[in-house]
């Protein structure tokens, strides 16, 4: 790609003489076809001119024709100047087809390779270039390239107007941005509330069912220590009773066993110390208070017997009330004569 003003002061050169033919004047082109027409050379006393189609190469410092015979006459490519038109020297002006002013004809491109024009721009003055932007178009259809006036179609225009530069569109561009990056912040924004929403939900619930789990943990704990309690309690209560009923049946066990012979005993002594009284009521005599037992004695003798634990036996030189009366009675006979 280059610029049409670069073409400017390149030396025309034939390549079957290898001879400088001459230099660049000016470019001419045809906007409606989108096209390049011929260039002009400088420093001729007659215009001279060649067509684009006789043009072999467009190099960086030459243009490279085939002979000299390339160069044509005014009067020989009349036609050709004709459709052909300078837009280098006084740019026309660009208008659309609805009478809107657009600006002045700028840089053009073309390819170097078929000679097409590529893109044209449209500049409205320093200023309004830096504060609006360059409108650069492509070629279109139904574009009217005349002598002083290029007219293009106002919808095209419309929209690359939109989206031209400078610091309208960089404003624009920024705003476009900043509003496209505060509506995927809002987005984020709303998601990561989602999110943290989400988050906050869950770590509730999770904190409910630890909390839960936990005071059905303490309560199942409490429950068995005051399960274990109460056993610990029935238990011992249960070992008390065993040792009081224990406790209560060794006495009697010894009442019955070891001392109901002594209480027997001692009933019978009782009894014939009874006997013995009522027998020295009807008439016979009384033993001597060394040999007959008293009474008393006889009764605290008999309640020590009762008692389980000083129950002892009789003393083997106390003698019995049955055996002293027979003493009595072998005294009495004797003293009768």
């Amino acid at each position: 790609m280059r610029e049409l003003t670069g073409l400017i002061g390149l030396q025309v050169i034939s390549t079957s003489e290898g001879r400088r033919l001459g230099t660049i004047a000016d470019a001419l082109i045809d906007l409606a076809r989108g096209e390049l027409v011929c260039v002009t050379l400088a420093r001729t006393p007659e215009l001279q001119v060649v067509l684009a189609e006789d043009i072999e190469v467009i190099g960086p410092d030459a243009i490279m024709v085939a002979a000299r015979d390339r160069i044509k006459s005014r009067e020989e490519l009349s036609d050709e100047l004709e459709r052909g038109k300078s837009v280098l020297s006084e740019p026309p002006a660009v208008v659309t087809n609805r009478g809107t002013q657009l600006g002045r004809l700028g840089p053009v491109t073309i390819d170097e390779g078929s000679f097409r024009v590529v893109r044209f721009e449209v500049t409205g003055g320093a200023l309004k270039d830096m504060t609006e932007g360059v409108l650069a178009l492509p070629v279109l259809e139904g574009i009217v390239h005349g002598e002083d006036t290029v007219i293009v179609p106002h919808e095209v225009v419309a929209k690359r107007i939109e989206q031209s530069g400078g610091l309208r569109g960089s404003f624009r561009s920024l705003a476009e941005r900043l509003r496209g990056g505060y509506e995927d912040l809002s987005v984020k924004l709303g998601e990561s509330g989602e999110k943290l929403k989400t988050g906050a939900s869950q770590a509730r619930e999770r904190a409910d069912e630890l909390t839960k789990s936990a005071r059905e943990k303490a309560d199942r704990i409490a429950s068995d220590a005051k399960q274990s309690i109460d056993e610990a309690r029935a238990t011992a209560r249960e070992r008390a009773e065993d040792d009081e009923g224990a406790e209560g049946q060794e006495p009697e066990a010894e009442v019955s066993e070891a001392t109901k012979a002594r209480v027997e005993e001692a009933m019978a002594q009782s009894q014939a110390g009874e006997d013995q009284a009522e027998a020295d009521d009807t008439g016979e005599e009384k033993p001597q208070a060394a040999d007959v037992p008293d009474e008393e004695q006889s009764q605290e003798e008999t309640e020590k017997q009762l008692a389980p634990e000083r129950a002892t036996p009789l003393p083997e030189g106390d003698e019995k009330p049955d055996e002293a009366a027979p003493s009595a009675d072998n005294t009495d006979d004797s003293e009768q004569p």
